[in-house]
């Protein structure tokens, strides 16, 4: 519980999921399942989608019809775009995101990864893990998602044999070692999302599994620490004056840290002070904010003081500024391999700056997490880099505040790369 506008609130765990996967693994049959079960989706709709399934030549995919709502998608049987769906339980507020797991959509897979604090593995039964299986998981752990549920699925086409569960669970664990999950904080367990076998009930086909079901886990993963004990970092997304106010205003949202009314605060890189007069949080004021409040406040700085893109912090611990760093990459949709002089632009928060590929260190192979040799990066391949960008920008390593350390690269208005800084480089 939080103390925030005078009163006491009590609010859920938030948790983002990403479901993610070999295609035609289970993944949007899963999750149409959970929301089916609940009662949330009527049987007319389930009706619909399964009408849609049998048109497009997919009986069987009825739940997956719930989530995938593209034509394209319906007729190849197959999720390309990131579906985000929000539930509330008795325990915990979860937003799901079910990625796509063909190799061509690896872009909106690793989006969906990015966004979220677990991942949901779902591996097929009868076929076990799969190259995407595979490389999913090693690039979500390169993303940063710390948590992971592994849901053995489709055992009804197994038989519902415990040995045959047994044997998958053994070829996943050698994966996550690979990717560098600690197995023993994974969670492992059966279900037959297409019947509902241990999704939200308990499976009367499996009565040799006394573990969670698959919501169950979900509920139960950790809650990801919200990085109020980190330093402040606020980065401004615009400054406009306030007609109520008669001032300006300054508008963010809070990344890491906490900001209070009358904090003396820095902003960076002009290094001017200034106090916190008053804070708002969706037109109330309140005394204090936390990471991922969006709000504006009012500092009494004069027009052109603050300005959109610089940082607010306090002055003992100021955010990192820097033009090149190491960081780990992953590349999607480029024509061209990068290498040493590839130009682009990075993006961070607010921020987006012509940028270049100094030094590409080591390429990494995406299935297995081996290093590969070769000085060029392709397409839906990974590695490591040094980038230097044509202007100082705010960036910190991921080991000190993850929050501030994950980046896009774009060429033009388009997503061609996902990083995550892994040490700032002073020049």
């Amino acid at each position: 519980m939080s103390q925030i506008y005078g009163v006491i609130r009590k609010t859920k765990p938030v948790k983002h999921v990403v479901f993610i996967g070999h295609s035609n693994h289970g993944k949007s049959t899963l999750l149409g399942r959970i929301f089916y079960d609940l009662g949330l989706i009527e049987e007319k709709t389930l009706e619909r989608a399964r009408k849609y399934a049998e048109i497009f030549g997919q009986k069987g995919f009825d739940f997956a019809y719930l989530m995938d709502s593209l034509k394209e998608e319906r007729a190849r049987g197959i999720t390309i775009n990131l579906g985000h769906k929000k539930l509330e339980t008795k325990k915990v507020s979860i937003t799901f995101g079910d990625a796509p797991g063909h190799h061509d959509f690896l872009k909106n897979m690793l989006v969906g990864a990015a966004e979220s604090d677990a991942a949901v593995v779902v591996v097929a039964a009868d076929e076990g893990p799969q190259k995407q299986t595979r490389e999913h998981l090693f690039l979500a752990k390169m993303l940063g998602v710390p948590n992971v549920v592994v849901v053995i699925n489709k055992m009804d086409l197994v038989g519902y044999k415990e040995q045959r569960f047994e044997k998958i669970k053994e070829e996943v664990i050698r994966l996550l070692k690979k990717a560098g999950y600690s197995p023993e904080e994974a969670t492992f367990l059966p279900a037959a999302a297409l019947y509902g076998e241990n999704v939200i009930h308990r499976a009367e086909k499996m009565k040799w599994f006394s573990g969670p079901t698959v919501l169950g886990a979900i509920e139960n993963l950790p809650s990801v620490k919200i990085p109020n004990d980190l330093p402040l970092r606020l980065p401004v997304q615009d400054v406009y004056s306030s007609t109520r106010q008669g001032r300006e205003a300054v508008v963010g949202r809070v990344v890491s840290g906490e900001i209070r009314r009358g904090d003396r605060v820095t902003v960076y890189p002009s290094k001017k002070e200034f106090v916190v007069q008053k804070i708002f949080i969706q037109e109330k004021e309140v005394p204090l904010a936390q990471p991922g409040d969006n709000l504006y406040l009012f500092l009494g700085n004069k027009k052109g003081e603050i300005k959109r893109g610089e940082v607010i912090a306090f002055a003992d611990t100021p955010p990192v500024l820097t033009k090149q760093f190491a960081a780990a990459v992953i590349f999607f949709g480029i024509s061209q391999k990068v290498k040493a002089g590839t130009k682009m632009t990075f993006s961070l928060l607010t921020e987006q700056v012509e940028c270049e590929v100094k030094a590409v260190v080591k390429k990494i192979d995406t299935v297995v997490g081996t290093e590969l040799s070769g000085e060029e990066i392709g397409n839906n391949e990974a590695g490591e880099v040094i980038i230097k960008t044509k202007r100082t920008v705010f960036i910190e390593e991921q080991e000190k505040n993850p929050s501030l350390a994950r980046f896009n690269l774009k060429q033009g208005e388009q997503i061609i790369g996902m990083g995550i800084c892994l040490e700032v480089i002073d020049e």
